[in-house]
């Protein structure tokens, strides 16, 4: 383990606005495709919306040449896990993939895997958590 996540750099600062805005546009287009899209899809928008969520890491312990293969697995075991429960009709699989990447991001603030900005870790907890909860909302609320 390392020094916990980078925090000179605030949300609104000026530095890093691709990351910035590719982060805003994530957190936006969630409720917005499943609002727009079928609800027959909403575990196919699920999935996808956790498949973009698990490279940041990984690519940025690459960058870095640190904490790569831990990253790397972490990233490919959720994935796995979604997979699994996407194909084999188990929807809870995903949400738990959701929510092991949440889990993933508090363990980041404690100094694990690869630095990051707190400011994103943070953002992403929330977003994590929170679509987790709302997609375990749906299936109680579906009788899946």
């Amino acid at each position: 383990m390392h020094a916990p996540c980078p925090a000179h750099d605030t949300f609104f600062s000026g530095h890093f606005l691709a990351l910035k805005l590719a982060a805003a546009l994530y957190v936006v287009a969630i409720p917005i495709s499943h609002f727009w899209l079928p609800h027959s899809l909403v575990w196919e928008i699920a999935l996808v919306f956790l498949l973009l969520m698990l490279p940041p890491y990984a690519i940025e312990a690459y960058g870095k040449g640190n904490v790569f293969q831990t990253e790397l697995k972490l990233a490919t075991g959720l994935a796995v896990i979604a997979l699994l429960g996407f194909w084999f009709g188990a929807p809870w699989m995903i949400v738990l993939a959701v929510f092991g990447h949440g889990l993933w991001d508090i363990a980041k603030h404690n100094g694990a895997g690869v630095a990051f900005f707190r400011w994103y870790v943070t953002g992403c907890v929330l977003v994590d958590f929170t679509y987790a909860a709302a997609l375990s909302f749906y299936i109680l609320m579906s009788g899946i």
